[in-house]
């Protein structure tokens, strides 16, 4: 292929790239009143007062996040708060843990889960167990290492009574301490936005649907009138299909951002990045390698092309390409919820991109190589899980059909 072939391909690269990240940002900026930070909410006592709630943590190996996190979490000023903290056959010291906390404060009870039953995830099952623990009116559903500051709980509740809100998640602000981590996490805000777009989330006739494992708040009768986990008991995704069973089932949802008040140090290094998405993104991709082909050359055209067509092609081309990357900047900060202002690194799409492709075409490998998930010590066989998605998506077609 000549010089000229390749400069004319990577020109149009360029500019269809480009257009996709100037749609994009059009898009979110328009209903760009929708991203509303969690923080900047009101805690007024609901009229009916404060519905009892229970914070649900599933912990399995968290020995150096779960009293952190717990004791955060112990420190919230809710009135009608419990804590259910539930040992999911850890290993290490996390159940000792959770049981002198709970010496120290009568509002933490601690189940402690011995075995795994068949057709079960460990997570889902701690949580399903963490949910028949209580009758609470409210349950939120978090992680054993998500820090959350004083007062996040009232905002929380109190914007759902006033809303009539059926779900609420929340985008946790990602810690990140190295260059590797921020390149990972900039790009995956970014491209989370296409998944999951706000306006759409709360749109009842849009199949678009959000859950987020941070904090996924949802209305116990809720709860309970899809199931629980029972239909997502084997989705290794299980936060985002909690979200999309509920939107799906006709209820009311929302999304904000919890910059500031709703924290989590997702993984170590840019290495710990990679591994972190390891069980998650083919699993999220329905084990389909079709979709992980397409779903790569994607991630790799729309990093690469706006950076390659600024150098090729002619001139309007190349200032297409200049204002694509300047509309991700600009999307970026309306997306990224750790409200840090990392505009300058989309210059470094080239390089994240990449990685990832790495990461994703690494999680599909892996999963082939082993023929299952491997998650927390368990092996999950990819023919059982593959088996689930096929079950779990037909109830949700019938859903969302039965209540459209």
């Amino acid at each position: 292929m000549s010089f000229l072939s390749l400069s004319n391909v990577a020109s149009a690269v360029g500019v269809t790239a480009s257009l996709i990240w100037i749609g994009q940002f059009a898009r979110i900026f328009a209903n760009r009143r929708k991203a509303v930070r969690l923080r900047d909410l009101s805690d007024d006592e609901p009229k009916a007062g404060w519905p009892s709630l229970a914070v649900i943590v599933a912990a399995r190996d968290e020995d150096a996040n779960v009293e952190r996190s717990v004791r955060s979490l112990l420190a919230q000023d809710y009135p009608a708060l419990e804590i259910i903290a539930v040992d999911d056959r850890s290993s290490d010291r996390t159940g000792t843990i959770l049981d002198t906390l709970a010496r120290e404060a009568g509002r933490l009870q601690v189940v402690h889960v011995t075995d795994l039953p068949s057709g079960w995830l460990g997570k889902t099952n701690a949580m399903q167990r963490g949910a028949e623990a209580t009758n609470a009116r409210w349950l939120l559903f978090t992680d054993a290492d998500i820090l959350f500051t004083p007062g996040v709980l009232r905002r929380a509740l109190a914007l759902a009574e006033r809303e009539g809100l059926d779900h609420l998640t929340v985008s946790p602000d990602a810690i990140t301490h190295s260059v590797g981590e921020r390149l990972f996490m900039v790009l995956f805000s970014l491209l989370f936005s296409f998944k999951s777009p706000q306006a759409r989330v709360e749109d009842r006739e849009s199949r678009a649907s959000i859950g987020i494992g941070a904090f996924n708040l949802v209305r116990a009768e809720v709860f309970e009138t899809i199931g629980g986990f029972k239909r997502v008991a084997l989705s290794v995704d299980e936060d985002m299909r909690l979200g999309q069973a509920i939107k799906y089932a006709g209820y009311r949802n929302r999304h904000l951002f919890g910059t500031g008040d709703v924290a989590v140090r997702w993984q170590v290094g840019l290495g710990g990045m990679i591994r972190g998405v390891e069980k998650n993104f083919f699993a999220a991709l329905d084990f389909r390698l079709p979709i992980a082909i397409v779903a790569t050359l994607f991630i790799l055209v729309a990093t690469l092309g706006p950076t390659l067509g600024l150098f090729v092609g002619p001139w309007w081309a190349r200032a297409l390409c200049a204002i694509g990357i300047v509309a991700t900047m600009a999307l970026l900060g309306i997306v990224d919820a750790s409200g840090r202002r990392y505009w300058f690194y989309v210059l470094t799409l080239p390089i994240s991109g990449p990685i990832m492709a790495y990461a994703l075409i690494r999680s599909t490998l892996l999963t082939w190589k082993r023929q299952g998930v491997s998650w927390r010590g368990t092996l999950y066989p990819l023919s059982e899980l593959k088996a689930h998605v096929g079950l779990r998506n037909y109830w949700l077609h019938e859903v969302w059909h039965s209540t459209r």
